[in-house]
């Protein structure tokens, strides 16, 4: 999915019952937004809403994927607020471009050293015999 104004529009929304999204996409933001908010904790007259959410979730993604999504979300939770609270303003445009300018992946060599990962190896932790 490209990140457009469009999509930003709908996040904002009602993206619940939007058509700009997918089931499983909506289930994923539900889970981000319960994190986000904490609405896993719950508050007077607001029942926590994790369980549902997680319900949801379990419909489109195992569980792997699901704590994916979970520290991902979580992750731009603490950046969110580590530099919120310590004032740190983003980057102006001229210094993001900087970026895009000093990287270049080749796919495949992304994807044969994505294979060659050491959780891709079904003995990770034992030491191998050498032949």
């Amino acid at each position: 999915m490209d990140f457009t104004e469009e999509t930003f529009d709908a996040i904002k929304g009602d993206y619940q019952n939007s058509d700009f999204f997918t089931d499983e996409e909506k289930a994923a933001i539900k889970w981000a937004e319960v994190m986000t908010e904490k609405q896993y904790q719950g508050s007077p007259g607001n029942p926590p809403q994790h369980t549902a959410a997680m319900a949801e979730l379990k419909k489109y993604y195992n569980e792997a994927q699901i704590v994916e999504i979970s520290m991902v979300s979580g992750f731009f939770n603490f950046w969110n607020r580590f530099t919120d609270s310590l004032e740190v303003d983003i980057e102006d445009d001229p210094v993001m471009t900087l970026f895009k300018k000093s990287t270049a992946i080749n796919p495949e060599d992304y994807v044969n050293y994505m294979r060659d990962c050491w959780w891709n190896d079904p003995q990770p932790f034992e030491t191998k015999k050498s032949a």
